[in-house]
């Protein structure tokens, strides 16, 4: 029960949220951006979360595109959206939760531990660059579904060094034009960078793009 006795509790909307248009051709798509042009979307999604994070009351920052009209999309134009959330989104809690069970057990990152076990591993291995690997996880929950890793463990966007954001460019293109060839068409998708919360398990957590 609320401090007024009301069953329900109530508070002032906050929050934010944002649309990063990828290109000026509307015909055009990510996976067909130059890398110059992805290196600077990697940019206003660092540049983005800095500022969105320095926002009272924002706990999660989370970049993302929606591609397709099967996902729901009905803005063809390339872009995708930020949202700066008022509170850690249940699916990262259930994350982090998972990741402090694994550091409790044995002392190491989860997430790291999955990138090490995946490259020794090579078996769902996708594509390697000097600093990123992409692979398929071991319970992949869609019919197609990599996640991206940078080899280092960082907590958010703004971490990734200059190389790393270079380096990124690359790999993330040659991702998405598999995607786009595994069927002849425009597959659709979704892509979500997982960071860490502003606030809180910051520790636990390791930057990730995931694409399903």
């Amino acid at each position: 029960v609320d401090a007024d006795g009301s069953l329900f509790r109530r508070q002032r909307g906050v929050g934010r949220c944002e649309v990063v248009c990828f290109t000026s051709d509307h015909n055009s798509s990510f996976g067909q951006l130059s890398p110059e042009r992805v290196r600077l979307v990697v940019e206003a999604w660092v540049d983005r979360t800095m500022e969105l994070s320095r926002l009272p009351h924002v706990e999660q920052v989370f970049c993302f595109e929606n591609r397709g009209r099967e996902i729901g999309v009905t803005l063809p134009h390339p872009h995708g959206q930020i949202y700066a959330y008022p509170f850690v989104t249940p699916r990262t809690r259930r994350m982090l939760d998972s990741a402090r069970s694994h550091r409790e057990r044995t002392r190491r990152n989860l997430f790291a531990d999955v990138l090490a076990e995946e490259r020794r591993g090579e078996v769902r291995v996708v594509s390697e660059s000097e600093r990123w690997t992409a692979f398929v996880p071991a319970a992949a929950r869609w019919p197609v579904e990599v996640h991206l890793y940078p080899r280092r463990q960082l907590v958010d966007l703004p971490a990734l060094s200059d190389e790393e954001r270079d380096d990124f460019a690359g790999i993330y293109l040659d991702v998405l034009r598999r995607l786009d060839a595994l069927f002849g068409v425009p597959l659709p998708y979704i892509a979500a960078w997982h960071q860490a919360p502003v606030h809180i398990d910051r520790d636990l957590a390791y930057l990730h793009l995931q694409v399903f």
